[in-house]
């Protein structure tokens, strides 16, 4: 429901945000103040710890986090990224397009754990088990992968060790990657101890309490400054004005921002107008860059694709360019992925790359009903597992509506890109050097896809489809 009050059954507005940047160090909107620290648990434990920071109070279980497995998270970056390719077809079939799956799916798991009967089952099968019960060590393991992404170059260029002293000389990292839980509880809303202690142990987050029913405008606001501290100003309102109304009750959010520079920069003075053919059969003339160098690349029935590397070597983009994009999306699988990737070998690949720049905005909310998860954003739903009944929530919970906004920006120094999932609820009723590698044109002229990766779990933080690069 939009607007005052709620009638009989209370359905908790569920605002998961979902944030993720990356940028290369020429390009992307200019930083702002990084986000507040959480302060380390008192020393006596009580159910939830509670500290102040600019905006809003945060509260958060103590429960200890647990092992994380030992895969790297590889087992549930498989799970996300299976979702992320079926969120693709059910999203526009036609158009530029960006998305986040991590982002999506770590914060859609963090409703998990207060979900029960056939919303839990529904969930679980859509987001192919990734955050289901028993699942928490593996997120963990993922979030210690990603975070382990950050990286610093010494004097002479050559990567340092995650533990060492950045160089004064280069002070700024190559690659930095930041991820982030946070939750927004309704003032004087029942949270279970259990649901709390699964967010602080599987996810590290707080709840930051806000009063969505008595100030719902100050609350978005709050929200919005979290979001844009995490993306470092690059998504700086994801809630707009009618997200937030006096039937909202809670927000979960996860941030995830990436800067990265290519390993080879394009060199701009090779960069000029070549023709694209969009997906229409019409022809554009955009900026785009060229390279020759050693690339990894396959070609299979339907698809050509090319692997670009982050400085590291711990995180790359893939680019695949289909002979016919539907068919291709359709059999698009973490299976399929994977195919791709074991087939590349090291080309001396002539390389041209039409810079380009995404940003779309979605409600989810229909998608995800339609892969199979109906029944949360219904008066069936069932988040029993949440918060306990009581004045502000006499029925329940459910989800009202899934916000995705995310965007992207290609250029010769590297890649920038950030996105936000907002989940509302409302009121309602390699190769040796003695043989040159062959050589291969991979000139990129007509409508492709690309996916970021983190190289270590697997995990696709990014994907999304360039139909024409003009626009």
């Amino acid at each position: 429901m939009r607007g005052t009050g709620f009638t009989a059954r209370a359905a908790g507005v569920l605002a998961i945000v979902a944030i993720a940047a990356a940028c290369g160090s020429g390009g992307g909107a200019t930083p702002s103040p990084s986000a507040h620290s959480t302060p380390p648990a008192p020393a006596t434990a009580r159910p939830y710890q509670s500290f102040q920071l600019d905006d809003f109070t945060v509260i958060k279980g103590l429960a200890h986090n647990l092992s994380p497995a030992e895969d790297q998270g590889a087992a549930g970056a498989a799970e996300l990224n299976d979702f992320g390719f079926d969120l693709l077809r059910h999203m526009d079939a036609s158009g530029n397009l960006c998305a986040s799956p991590t982002s999506i799916a770590l914060a859609l798991a963090m409703v998990e754990p207060g979900a029960k009967g056939q919303t839990a089952a529904e969930m679980a099968k859509v987001l192919h088990s990734f955050g289901s019960a028993g699942q928490e060590s593996e997120i963990l393991a993922l979030l210690g992968s990603l975070r382990a992404k950050t990286a610093y170059v010494d004097a002479d260029g050559f990567p340092l060790e995650p533990a060492a002293t950045p160089d004064p000389a280069h002070p700024d990292p190559v690659v930095e990657l930041n991820v982030s839980n946070q939750a927004f509880l309704q003032k004087g809303l029942s949270f279970e101890q259990q649901y709390l202690d699964s967010i602080s142990a599987g996810f590290d987050a707080g709840v930051g309490v806000l009063d969505f029913q008595k100030a719902s405008e100050p609350a978005r606001l709050a929200i919005n400054k979290w979001a844009g501290d995490q993306t470092k100003g690059r998504i700086p309102s994801i809630l707009q004005p009618d997200d937030i109304n006096d039937g909202t009750r809670f927000a979960l959010a996860n941030a995830i921002y990436l800067k990265a520079a290519w390993d080879s920069k394009f060199d701009k003075a090779n960069t000029k107008s070549r023709d694209f053919t969009t997906a229409g059969g019409s022809k554009v003339s955009v900026p785009t860059m060229a390279t020759d160098q050693h690339l990894a690349y396959s070609a299979g029935q339907g698809y050509r694709a090319l692997e670009l590397s982050f400085s590291g070597d711990t995180m790359s983009m893939t680019l695949v360019v289909p002979d016919k994009m539907a068919d291709f999306m359709a059999g698009l699988s973490q299976a399929k992925l994977s195919a791709i990737l074991s087939a590349e070998s090291i080309y001396d690949v002539d390389l041209t790359l039409p810079r380009f720049s995404i940003d779309t905005r979605f409600n989810l909310k229909t998608a995800l009903a339609d892969m199979g998860m109906p029944t949360v954003f219904s008066d069936s739903a069932d988040l029993s597992g949440m918060a306990a009944a009581g004045p502000l929530d006499p029925n329940g919970l459910k989800i009202d509506e899934v916000i995705h906004q995310a965007n992207i920006d290609v250029v010769e120094e590297g890649t920038t890109a950030a996105a936000v999932t907002v989940v509302l609820g409302a009121a309602t009723g390699g190769p040796g050097d003695q043989t040159p590698p062959p050589h291969v044109q991979f000139h990129v002229d007509k409508p492709f896809l690309y996916l970021i990766r983190d190289n270590d779990s697997g995990a696709v933080l990014f994907l999304g489809r360039v139909d024409d690069p003009s626009k």
